[in-house]
């Protein structure tokens, strides 16, 4: 069974770790085309293309590196344009958020932008007009609801499988792709990316996405500033450095084995002329 590998194309000073306003991103040293380097390197080297979702942002300031992700076969979507969380923002300004960055990043490619990811999964239960808005903008697949609870983000109790959604009674067309967890006797425990990759050993990942891949296939996602050793630290409490900096020297070799492990491709590949379930969040 194939699997998704998805990047959040994100500065490291552009993480929610941090919460650093959009006007003072301009500060902070630029690492993103070294870091996007890096993974295409680690892609290449194991045959595998993969699903990048696009900061606006990010894709404004480096044109030449989005075509150059393209240029080698890799699908791209969007991450929104200013990484704020959804639920931080009136319905109006996140239409006018991905309709900016969704533009950006075709005008780059000149190919439609179809897939979305929101900062932080950051869908909430009290947001999921998202969806409308979403699908109402072009998007046909959604991969931006956790089901599961964080102090960020997520809605316990949401599927833990791709489906369209049910919101207020209406069966939408856009589909949602959340990210992998296993249910351990009713806990959701996640593994798919992140921290929780990073925390895992290799043992676990392997065991947690075969479990999966016995019903769908995967998700698993990271961030270049997540291979990036040699990032600036900020002095930030400790929880924040827990969050953004721990076991980052891991990152890239359980990257690498699952790429040998299991079989990937991109998230359009893996939802192309599949039939979901409707399912209310």
């Amino acid at each position: 069974m194939q699997n998704a590998f998805t990047i959040d194309v994100e500065d490291w000073y552009q993480s929610m770790d941090f919460d650093i306003e959009v006007k003072k991103w301009g500060k902070y040293e630029d690492r993103i085309e070294r870091n996007i380097d890096v993974l295409l390197e680690i892609l290449s080297s194991n045959n595998v293309k993969a699903t990048f979702f696009v900061l606006g942002y990010i894709a404004k300031f480096h044109p030449e590196m989005v075509r150059k992700i393209q240029k080698e076969g890799h699908e791209i979507g969007s991450h929104g344009y200013s990484h704020r969380l959804v639920y931080k923002q009136t319905k109006s300004l996140f239409r006018e958020d991905i309709k900016k960055a969704k533009q950006i990043v075709e005008d780059i490619t000149g190919n439609e932008v179809n897939l979305f990811r929101a900062s932080c999964w950051s869908i909430s239960k009290k947001t999921l007009w998202a969806l409308n808005i979403l699908e109402e903008e072009g998007f046909i697949c959604d991969s931006s609801i956790q089901p599961f609870k964080t102090k960020l983000s997520g809605i316990s109790g949401a599927p833990n499988f791709p489906y369209h959604p049910i919101v207020e009674g209406k069966k939408l067309d856009i589909l949602e792709y959340p990210p992998m967890a296993l249910n351990f006797c009713g806990i959701m425990m996640p593994f798919a990316g992140g921290l929780y990759l990073r925390c895992s050993p290799k043992s676990l990942l392997k065991f947690s996405l075969n479990r999966i891949n016995r019903k769908i296939p995967g998700v698993i996602y990271t961030h270049p500033w997540e291979l990036d050793l040699d990032q600036p630290r900020l002095s930030v409490l400790p929880i924040t450095k827990f969050m953004h900096y721990y076991k980052i020297n891991t990152t890239r070799g359980k990257i690498e084995y699952l790429l040998k492990e299991f079989d990937f491709t991109t998230l359009g590949s893996i939802i192309k002329g599949k039939d979901y379930p409707y399912s209310k969040i």
